[in-house]
Formats: structure tokens, sequence, C-alpha cells
């Protein structure tokens, strides 16, 4: 038996991990070339790769057809935090808590041009850095990482067993885990619930998120008023998006360029519904909601046939936990980093299995 089990590698893993107060077991699929064996389809309409990052697939059990709506897959060590900005607002945690984040060797640089090439009219956001000055990587904060992929799990006479993949031997067990932390990205968990029967056919999966856009500007042009926003040197922009994680000097030397790029969260939100119709997921979004769904990364508050995700682990067993973007509801719009932090705190305290944060 496994006591605890992380499974998933990206940055809510890494929050659990070093917040919690008890031996853990980690397990995430470290690349999906092992999985080939297992006859599960490639999805390039979600996959998200930079010039600059490790490239992966996207490979589940379901195919998405999406209808003006992005959603992305990295199925690989880290998760999105290879390719993320890597913000948060430090107003919304407590410095008690950022002390304690500080000691595991995560680091907070306020947003300026001159240190991390971005800046805001919210002064409390900040970016979340390693010492040598990159944009952190979950995996840094995890330690040992074990290759396994999460097949299914189950419960038996209110027990839960995992059916797993060790992707080194191909060898597949069954074991049963006294608590179980699932930290997947959106896309995967949706593929784990459906092997597990947990999503069935003619369900509807729903989420949330602030809407957001692009917006052309110049570095004194004023702040769209009723929104967050983070604004982008062009030579930042165009590392971002290249997935290089750090501000360097050959990007640095693009700073004459007096263009900049506001990143806009609003705060009225759109929601976007996938149903499930023979192994594929098939979207729709509201015709009065914003252009695309997903622009921001940040669909949360999933729903299943309108019940929240939560409640229904918590029905399935209340030893099983969710950890991540489809298990917070962001009231603030902007990074969602804090809204992350938060729920991992507030749930490993409820089962006593939060460190001491002084």
């Amino acid at each position: 038996m496994i006591k605890n089990l992380i499974v998933g590698s990206g940055f809510s893993a890494s929050m659990v991990k070093i917040m919690i107060n008890d031996n853990v077991k980690v397990a995430s699929l470290k690349n999906t070339n092992s999985l080939r064996s297992e006859n599960f389809i490639r999805r390039t309409n979600l996959e998200c790769n930079k010039f600059f990052s490790e490239n992966t697939l996207s490979v589940g059990s379901t195919e998405f057809i999406l209808n003006k709506a992005k959603f992305h897959d990295r199925l690989i060590l880290g998760g999105n935090s290879n390719i993320w900005g890597g913000h948060i607002d430090l107003k919304r945690i407590s410095e008690n808590l950022v002390n304690f984040l500080i000691k595991k060797k995560i680091f907070f640089k306020k947003l300026s041009f001159r240190i991390t090439g971005t800046t805001s009219h919210n002064k409390d956001l900040a970016q979340l850095q390693t010492s040598s000055g990159k944009i952190l990587k979950a995996q840094d904060l995890l330690g040992k990482v074990e290759n396994i992929f999460i097949l299914d799990f189950l419960i038996k006479n209110k027990k839960i067993f995992v059916n797993l993949l060790y992707l080194n031997s191909l060898k597949k067990k069954q074991i049963e885990v006294k608590k179980l932390f699932l930290c997947i990205g959106t896309i995967q968990l949706i593929d784990l619930l459906c092997r597990s029967k947990f999503i069935k056919e003619n369900d509807k999966i729903e989420f949330s998120e602030f809407n957001h856009k692009f917006i052309y500007r110049f570095k004194k042009s004023r702040y769209k008023k009723n929104t967050t926003t983070i604004r982008y040197l062009f030579s930042r922009a165009l590392g971002h998006f290249l997935g290089i994680q750090s501000y360097s000097k050959y990007l640095r030397l693009l700073n004459f360029i007096p263009i900049c790029i506001d990143q806009r969260f609003y705060y009225n939100k759109s929601k976007y519904i996938l149903t499930l119709k023979k192994k594929t997921f098939i979207g729709k979004k509201n015709r009065k909601d914003f252009k695309n769904f997903g622009e921001s990364v940040h669909y949360c508050n999933m729903k299943i046939n309108s019940v929240p995700i939560n409640k229904i682990f918590s029905k399935i067993n209340k030893n099983l936990l969710g950890f991540g973007m489809p298990f917070v509801n962001q009231s603030v719009p902007g990074p969602i980093s804090n809204d992350i932090i938060l729920d991992v705190k507030k749930k490993l305290s409820f089962f006593n299995l939060i460190r001491k944060i002084k």
C-alpha cells in the first residue's frame, strides 16, 4: 500500500509536496514515448509547444472537438510550469506563507521592466523565480519523481485502488492508496475520470475563466480600467512566446523597440461546456461570451453535470483530493498561482497534513 500518492508534476503537485507534513510518493509521466504501447490517441489540437521548450505530445483516451476554444495538454515533467509566466498576486497570500515559500527556495520578484521585463498597475504582482533568476519550474521542488502513468482508479470497500503503468518496465500494477492527490492537468484529469468511469456518455463538463486578451500598447500608455493587466516589453513578450524562461541579456538587446504587449484579464467571465459523445468531447460556448474561450489558459471551476468537481471527489471518497486549476474558482482576475497555493493549504489543513507555517 502507498500511504500518500501525488499524481502529477506541475505547479499544484509541487505545492502539495512542499506543504505536506507526511511522507509522499510522486508519480508522473516523464515523456510520452512509453505510452505508445497503450494505443492512446494523439490530439494535435491540444498540444502547446514553444521553440525553446522541451516538446511533448498530447496523448490520451478521448478526442476533443473544440469550437472557438483552446485547451492545452502538456504531458511532460513539470507540465505548464515549463512555459508559464510564473505570476502571483502577493496581496492574496499571507506574509507567513510567503516566508515559508522563500525558505523553500522560491523567490518573489516584483514586476519591473528592468528585472522581469514586465510591469503592472497592480503593484502586488510578482514573478516566481529560482535563485538563478529563471521563472520557477515545478519539477525543481519535487525531489524524486517516479516514471509512472495512472491508467485509472477505483473504489473497493471504501478504499482507493490505482492501476499504474510503470513506464521504465511497462509493467502494470494495482495498488491500494490511502490518500490520492490528483495534481494533473485539465485534459488529463478528464481522460482519467473517463477511464475510471466517473465521466460517462452524454455527461457535460463545464469550465469558467475570466475574459482575456493581448493588446498592443506603449510603455506609458494608460492601463485599462476594471482589468488586471500585465504589461510586457516587446523583448520579454517575444521571449515568453518562444519559451525563454529568463529575461536574458540577448532579449534586452531588443529594448529599443517602443511597443509593449498588455495581457488583460477582465472582471467578467465566460463559460465553456464539453459533452461526451462516443469517446469524443464536443465543445460549445455561449454566443454572448468572449470571442475565444481558454485564451488565458486559466480554465477553472470544473463541474460535471453542474456539480462542482470538489463535491464529486468528496462523494467518491474522502481521501481523494484534487489540486490545480480545475479545483479552484477564481474570484479575482489575473494570476491563478495564488488561488492554487491557498487551495492546497486549505485542503491539507483540513486533514491535518499541513506543515507548520510560521
